[in-house]
């Protein structure tokens, strides 16, 4: 059975850039911002999310916060392009399993998501 992974940013060239980087060994559901990921993850069985932190509408940390309160294993991986944010408290206590800057090293994003949940 194919793992299912959600790509949760608000810059449509990120979400095609890390879909095609993962389409070939995963299934990949797209959300635009915050509010669409909660949509996406109250209907669909996710492997694993990759969510940008500044969105519209709904602060990726306020959806891992609302994650967690449900789901309190399904790896996260946060791709910002606010390094600073990697100290954020939300961040720290949330169990995120990896924190990538952007621009984004695809290779190294690839290599973890396939430590995470295999191929």
């Amino acid at each position: 059975m194919t793992k299912r992974i959600l790509v949760c940013d608000d810059e449509e060239s990120i979400r095609l850039l890390m879909s095609e980087a993962l389409k070939d060994n995963y299934d990949v559901v797209e959300a635009a911002d915050g509010s669409e990921a909660l949509q996406v993850l109250d209907r669909e069985n996710l492997d694993l999310i990759i969510i940008d932190i500044k969105m519209p509408h709904i602060h990726g940390l306020e959806v891992i916060e609302r994650i967690r309160e449900t789901n309190k294993i399904v790896p996260i991986l946060i791709c910002s392009a606010y390094r600073l944010m990697e100290d954020d408290i939300v961040v720290k206590t949330s169990d995120v399993a990896a924190f990538f800057t952007k621009p984004l090293d695809m290779r190294a994003l690839k290599m973890k998501v396939s430590e995470l949940i295999g191929t």
